[in-house]
């Protein structure tokens, strides 16, 4: 594992790099480890739920990437996260992994906030972490109860809609100074930038070929505070 994540990094000349600990289950299964079959995968043992099942593939992962710290710069990512006690779990091994390691350099350790429980949990899940990341596909799917992938239910799915923004503004405030990153669609929406902006967001994590007109777009925005272009 850790030579492939050099290869990839090195790909990259030595820009920093945020890699996502192993985040399957629901709708990203994985042929080399079974899962249990659920009523309703998208709301069972997926992301950090099924690593903290599985010690030894968390550790594995975490031994990769404080070991690949050493020398590039990287962030740990923990995926669906729902409650604090998740986010302690995985910095408890993350920090026994550093020392166990002896690493003179510890990565940024971060969550990833994709579901409402997380995103109204910010202050808690701060205490344990080095930045967040906010997943706003899962989180569109989790506030309107409508799977993404769902024709029956797609007229459910609105990631511009007033309440998933609403509770984007509350990760914001909450989050204070803690660096945070917008990933997922939304990020990517021109219509939406300037109201994404106002909100307090700074980061976007985004498709490359969306990166020079959205950084265009920014240089020509001038904001107040209810988003709108002035």
């Amino acid at each position: 594992m850790l030579a492939e994540l050099q290869a990839t990094i090195a790909a990259l000349r030595d820009k920093p790099v945020t890699v996502r600990l192993l985040d399957v289950g629901g709708d990203k299964p994985l042929t080399f480890l079974p899962l249990p079959l659920e009523t309703n995968p998208s709301l069972g043992v997926r992301g950090i739920r099924l690593l903290l099942q599985h010690p030894p593939l968390l550790r594995t992962q975490l031994s990769a990437l404080v070991r690949l710290a050493q020398t590039q710069t990287v962030r740990v990512l923990v995926p669906m996260v729902t409650l604090e006690d998740d986010v302690a779990a995985a910095r408890r091994a993350f920090d026994e992994t550093c020392q166990a390691l002896g690493a003179a350099k510890r990565p940024p350790f971060g969550a990833m906030i994709e579901t409402p429980a997380a995103a109204l949990a910010v202050p808690a899940i701060a205490r344990h972490v080095d930045f967040l990341c906010v997943g706003t596909n899962d989180l569109t799917q989790y506030t309107f109860a409508a799977g993404r992938d769902d024709p029956n239910v797609n007229q459910y799915f609105q990631d511009a809609h007033a309440a998933l923004l609403r509770l984007l503004a509350i990760v914001v405030a909450d989050a204070g100074d803690l660096p945070l990153t917008l990933c997922g669609e939304l990020a990517g929406r021109a219509e939406l930038l300037p109201r994404l902006l106002a909100i307090g967001f700074r980061s976007l994590s985004v498709a490359p070929p969306l990166i020079p007109g959205l950084k265009d777009q920014i240089r020509t925005l001038r904001l107040d505070g209810d988003g709108r272009r002035r």
